[in-house]
């Protein structure tokens, strides 16, 4: 005979009502395991393959750079020659006009000062005709910038009461006798200003100053003038920076 174990009622309420909720409380902590994991791989994502993904990184910005260098070299190859030519010619231009720039700065600003004292003067070729204004005869001479004074041929002179050293007759009068090369003379008086040693190639030599007076077309001068002999010369008479200074510019495509 089976004997049946009966439950009290409460009990049996309770015991139906806890069995009811065993799969809620299951279906509940599954979902917080689902919850909680993507949070994990995150997590692991994040402290695990940072490195990874900075090599990653570091690998796209080389392999762009790459793509670009080799974009530009693919893109002047590509460009036509001429079109290459006219931008070398065009960065070639450019650095001449740099250095023309440079040169232009390195002249040297004109002499205004000069300028400004050359205008109203006198131009004067490298050979002139000009006449000593007391004998009135004609002599062609050569302009000589690098002669300090004016030089004459002079074949001859007297003086009064000459010494035999040429220094004690500084001062006194003196006749000279100039002539020109169409062998025309005359005797032209002056004095003695001072004597003058000159070397020449053979010896040296002392020679009289005496002031003369030239005229150049318009223009008359009285300088000091070394007497010398100049027959062996093509031009008797020398005409030096004592006659040209402060009244004439030399042009030497200039004739007479």
């Amino acid at each position: 005979m089976t004997r049946m174990f009966a439950w009290p009622g409460n009990l049996s309420i309770l015991l139906v009502a806890v069995i009811a909720q065993i799969p809620s409380l299951v279906i509940a902590k599954d979902s917080d395991k689902t919850a909680q994991s993507p949070t994990k791989m995150v997590e692991s994502i994040s402290e695990d393959s940072l490195p990874n993904l900075s090599k990653s990184t570091k690998a796209k910005k080389a392999t762009n750079l790459l793509a670009s260098a080799t974009s530009t070299r693919k893109s002047h190859k590509d460009k036509p020659r001429n079109e290459l030519a006219t931008i070398h010619e065009a960065n070639s231009t450019r650095g001449n006009l740099n250095l023309v720039e440079e040169q232009v700065e390195k002249q040297p600003l004109p002499d205004l000062d000069r300028i400004a004292r050359s205008e109203g003067k006198l131009t004067i070729g490298a050979t002139a005709r000009v006449q000593e204004a007391q004998s009135k005869l004609l002599f062609e001479a050569r302009i000589d910038t690098g002669a300090a004074s004016c030089s004459l041929h002079c074949e001859e002179w007297q003086i009064d009461e000459e010494s035999e050293s040429m220094e004690d007759n500084i001062g006194k009068d003196i006749r000279v006798l100039v002539s020109n090369t169409e062998n025309e003379s005359e005797w032209v008086d002056s004095r003695i200003e001072h004597c003058v040693v000159v070397k020449t190639s053979e010896q040296r030599e002392m020679r009289y100053k005496v002031p003369m007076t030239f005229r150049w077309n318009d223009f008359e001068k009285e300088v000091v003038v070394t007497l010398n002999n100049r027959g062996h010369m093509n031009y008797p008479l020398l005409l030096g920076r004592n006659f040209l200074e402060g009244d004439f510019v030399v042009d030497i495509e200039l004739g007479d």
